[in-house]
């Protein structure tokens, strides 16, 4: 009677690892690493497709013609750079902080880490909107 019950739970826990795996496999038309979010309130449904749009704006590269203003933009979005990193894109805004808006790349060559390699890469993508400071 023993060997009958264990042969018994044998089966259900394969039939059950069988109905998981049936569960958790991804549809055949579904792309790899499909991610479906679950439905939230209709308060933060507005704040995760803002999120969501937020994301996929900064995760993409920048596109020939596209340019980064960098008198106005966050660490987040500096980071789009070519050859910039997330703790150049702080330095960069630390320095903004403290010195005022670069208003030229000349300024820009003041952060700590900008050497003039990284300044003839990112001259294509970047601008301006402020004027820089006279110095005294």
């Amino acid at each position: 009677m023993d060997d009958r019950r264990a042969a018994l739970l044998l089966a259900l826990l394969a039939l059950a690892g069988a109905g998981v795996r049936y569960a958790c496999t991804p549809r055949p038309g579904a792309a790899p690493g499909d991610v479906r979010l679950s439905p939230a309130a209709d308060t933060r449904r507005g704040a995760l497709r803002e999120a969501a749009r937020t994301a996929a704006r900064l995760a993409r590269p920048l596109q020939p013609g596209e340019r980064i203003d960098l008198d106005r933009a966050d660490a987040t979005e500096i980071t789009r750079l070519p050859r910039v990193g997330p703790a150049l894109a702080q330095r960069i805004v630390a320095w903004r902080t403290e010195h005022g808006p670069f208003g030229g790349l000349a300024r820009l060559d003041s952060v700590p880490g900008i050497g003039p390699r990284l300044l003839e890469s990112i001259r294509p993508f970047v601008t301006f909107s402020g004027a820089a400071p006279l110095a005294p």
